[in-house]
């Protein structure tokens, strides 16, 4: 049973008053945070703070809410209120008008960046910033709210869009959160926390993308800024960069100490990152030929599952998530690597789970099977089938974990075969934008 919420008092301030009126009409409607929160596409822990009182929802966060929960325009009304009774407190100095000088320049690099639009299909990017923020300097910035959608919009878009443009806009993103915050706001471990959540995506995204000295000294800066944000946040670090190390071949004891540390940090408390830290260690482990080793720790990530919160092993669209797809895709290429008997069994489960046969996730898996197929001797019908695997996966959707999987079943082959020109052939397949 989970543990019942908080009261909030709506006496205590407007925006209480507020989220007891989100509270009583979400639980009016039988409706879970996660419920809510997706349908209004938030963060259901942004919702739950929004519900507390400890956050101030912006307006068009209420506007979705009010579209979602149906509250006849009682959501907005106290909204309103909210704003207009604490609208004074604490509100930025009246901004210096922008210097003429300024201004002109700014408005002929927008004109100059329009007049090119309609040719080149550019936005003039560089203009339309510095006018926002000659904008925000009238209105107000982002608070750490606006800042915390955005970083779980990033989460969910790191699994689905092109790499290249979402490091390039999630940089220019995370370059303008330095800048906010910079300017000493309050709640100095909400705008640490948002800070890691960036980071490391930005760290997991060039990874991803093969730029693995890049996202090596990013994973750095990320373990720095989550040290500042509590343990659970260095503990989803430390788990993400582990696997991801494995999959750029950085040594197995430098892996081992990052899911360690990401278990001492989470002192087991079922979550995503125990789980994915576990994974990571099984994984080391069935390398280093600890295969007892790799199976205790997958019937522990098995415990772990089975004690996650619904939120978590729904979540199959964000990085957060943990669903049982996860779980069965390590034991799945665990068992391929240690060549464990049950290994078709495993690899057979978790592509049932997938709702998406066609996405990365599962195309790893049916590498998997391939690499069970050259093992076992089948060396043309495994690199066949690795070869259509890669084939209808398409280029732009051969990230460093495809690869990696995929050079797994070339290194499977015998030495003999592996100057032959079917596999030189395959190999090149292989090639990211970024260089593998």
């Amino acid at each position: 049973m989970p543990r019942p919420a908080d009261p909030v008092d709506p006496a205590k301030s407007p925006w209480h008053l507020l989220g007891a009126a989100l509270r009583h009409w979400r639980e009016q409607q039988k409706a879970s945070l996660d419920d809510v929160a997706r349908q209004a596409h938030m963060d259901p822990s942004i919702l739950a703070r929004y519900e507390r009182g400890d956050r101030r929802p912006p307006a068009d966060a209420v506007q979705r809410l009010e579209r979602v929960l149906g509250s006849r325009g009682i959501l907005p009304a106290l909204h309103a209120n909210a704003v207009a009774n604490t609208g004074k407190q604490g509100s930025p100095e009246p901004a210096q008008p922008p210097h003429a000088d300024d201004m002109d320049h700014l408005r002929r690099q927008l004109l100059a960046g329009i007049a090119l639009t309609g040719a080149a299909a550019a936005l003039p990017i560089d203009g339309l910033t510095r006018l926002r923020e000659v904008v925000d300097d009238h209105v107000g910035a982002a608070s750490v709210e606006e800042w915390e959608e955005l970083a779980w919009e990033y989460a969910h878009q790191v699994v689905t869009r092109p790499l290249p443009d979402l490091i390039s806009d999630l940089s220019v993103d995370l370059l303008a959160l330095q800048k906010a915050m910079s300017a000493a706001p309050s709640d100095p471990v909400a705008w640490a926390r948002v800070n890691t959540r960036m980071t490391f995506l930005l760290a997991y995204a060039l990874g991803s993308a093969g730029q693995a000295r890049e996202s090596r000294h990013w994973w750095a800066s990320a373990r720095r800024s989550a040290a500042q944000a509590g343990d659970d946040m260095l503990a989803t670090v430390c788990a993400f960069e582990a696997i991801q190390a494995l999959y750029e071949d950085r040594p197995l004891p430098l892996v081992l100490a990052r899911a360690e540390e990401a278990l001492t940090a989470t002192q087991g408390r079922p979550c995503a990152a125990t789980a994915k830290a576990l994974g990571a260690r099984a994984n080391s482990r069935a390398l280093l030929g600890d295969l007892e080793g790799a199976e205790d720790d997958l019937n522990e990530q098995d415990r772990v599952f089975d004690q996650l919160p619904d939120q978590v092993t729904g979540d199959r669209a964000s990085v957060f998530g943990w669903p049982v797809t996860r779980t069965l895709h390590s034991r799945s290429l665990v068992y391929t690597l240690a060549g464990h008997p049950a290994a078709g069994r495993a690899q057979a489960e978790a592509l049932a789970a997938y709702p998406n046969p066609a996405d990365r996730q599962a195309a790893q898996v049916q590498l998997h099977v391939a690499m069970s197929a050259v093992r076992s001797g089948d060396v043309d019908g495994g690199l066949g089938h690795a070869r259509t695997v890669l084939a209808e996966l398409g280029p732009a959707n051969l990230t460093r974990y495809v690869v990696h999987t995929a050079v797994s079943v070339v290194q499977a082959l015998p030495p003999a075969r592996q100057t032959e020109p079917s596999v030189i052939e395959y190999r090149q397949m292989l090639a990211l934008p970024g260089g593998v």
